[in-house]
């Protein structure tokens, strides 16, 4: 199961529906990785927002994860997915380059991607596991 940004910020705020999702993912042994754009993303947004304490807190549960690296293949198929979804959508898919990303990383893996931005995903034609 591929984890997106907007999952892992919900589940690091304790959000009840990302924890169920936790729950379920945890009971059904699935293996979650989380593409290391996502991790640029939770670290940005750990930088600009939050206090040393949480970002600290939020350092240490996301070395849980494992971390998916990007080859050339993934970063080439993301440039393709992203360039699809803006055609479709007259260049307004609402996908941004780090969920091409995403959508890249889940398809070369075989994985649905675990996010309530469902959308997006379903533009970048990968499955979804919402929560």
């Amino acid at each position: 199961m591929i984890l997106d940004t907007n999952y892992l910020i919900k589940l690091f705020k304790g959000h009840s529906g990302a924890h169920e999702k936790a729950r379920e993912l945890h009971s059904e042994n699935e293996i979650q990785r989380v593409p290391a754009p996502v991790f640029t993303e939770i670290e940005y947004g750990a930088e600009f927002v939050l206090d040393e304490e949480e970002r600290r807190r939020i350092r240490n549960v996301s070395r849980m994860y494992s971390v998916t690296r990007l080859n050339e293949e993934m970063t080439r198929r993301a440039g393709q997915l992203h360039a699809q979804a803006d055609t479709e959508e007259s260049g307004k898919s609402g996908a941004d380059a780090v969920d091409a990303m995403v959508a890249a990383v889940a398809e070369t893996a075989g994985e649905n991607v675990v996010t309530d931005n469902v959308t997006d995903f379903q533009q970048l034609g990968v499955g979804v596991e919402p929560f």
